[in-house]
């Protein structure tokens, strides 16, 4: 067993035993983290190291450009991205704060909803003058699709439209796990896209790429809402009230309107 308090592995005999002093060492953990966090919380000034959990995506294109202005307004705080598709544990791992793409948070963490995650299918006017605009989902099958490409089920698209369901087969000779690869993917031409809509708000309001089949709604499993998490615990240090409440304030919770907008657009 390793030890997170020594840093160490420990020899400890039978498996109960083991459970038993290894949850012991963890409330010990926790319990110092407390304290340490009490004392952080009388401080008047936010200070301190803040390491906050992320999705890559999110990551990339939702917080970090909103860091230059944090750093500015709290000159004391000194941020670390964690930026993993993979969730982390909070004591384990360190984490003061996460960012999670769920319906549902974890039982025992505290949170907040902070904006929908919905997904869209995109391509560059140039392709659809090229190979032609889809008019229903089955004309998918007749262009090159870029999806997220980990699972076979990644290539099976759903959508909905007045409470019907479609599901098409997709093809395409390009398949990448990171949304900016596949928004450059779109951008050069190489096909269809399939996008979080995070992703692709600023090319689709310059006009660089337009939404494909705006009419329908394309249903992905990565969806759900964008919560910011924290563990229960009573005292919360300065710098991540700060975070809380700056994200919470850059971030409230609104419609996908520029996405409304964008599909008014693409069917004039």
């Amino acid at each position: 067993m390793f030890s997170s308090l020594s840093g160490q592995y420990i020899d400890i005999p039978g498996s109960d035993t083991g459970n038993t002093v290894y949850e012991h060492a963890l409330e010990m953990l926790e319990s110092a983290r407390q304290a340490m966090d009490a004392a952080g919380s009388t401080q008047t000034v936010a200070q301190g190291k803040l390491t906050l959990s992320v999705p890559k995506a999110v990551g990339r294109f939702v917080i970090h450009p909103l860091m230059l202005e944090f750093f500015s307004r709290y000159p004391k705080i000194d941020v670390c991205l964690r930026l993993e598709d993979r969730v982390l544990d909070f004591i384990d791992d360190g984490i003061d704060l996460a960012l999670r793409i769920t319906h549902t948070p974890s039982p025992g963490l505290h949170g907040k909803p902070l904006m929908p995650v919905s997904h869209v299918i995109c391509a560059t006017p140039g392709y659809l003058v090229q190979y032609g605009r889809p008019r229903t989902p089955q004309d998918l099958r007749e262009h090159s699709c870029i999806s997220l490409g980990e699972t076979p089920a990644d290539s099976r698209w759903k959508f909905r439209r007045d409470g019907k369901t479609e599901t098409i087969q997709t093809h395409g000779r390009y398949a990448a796990n990171h949304t900016a690869v596949r928004l450059d993917a779109v951008k050069q031409n190489l096909g269809i896209g399939s996008l979080p809509l995070f992703t692709a708000r600023e090319a689709l309001e310059c006009g660089d790429i337009v939404q494909v089949l705006p009419e329908w709604e394309f249903i992905s499993s990565y969806s759900g809402q964008l919560w910011l998490l924290w563990s229960g615990n009573k005292h919360m240090p300065a710098r991540i009230r700060a975070m809380i409440d700056y994200l919470s304030e850059k971030m409230r919770p609104a419609s996908d309107s520029i996405a409304t907008a964008r599909r008014s657009k693409t069917t004039e």
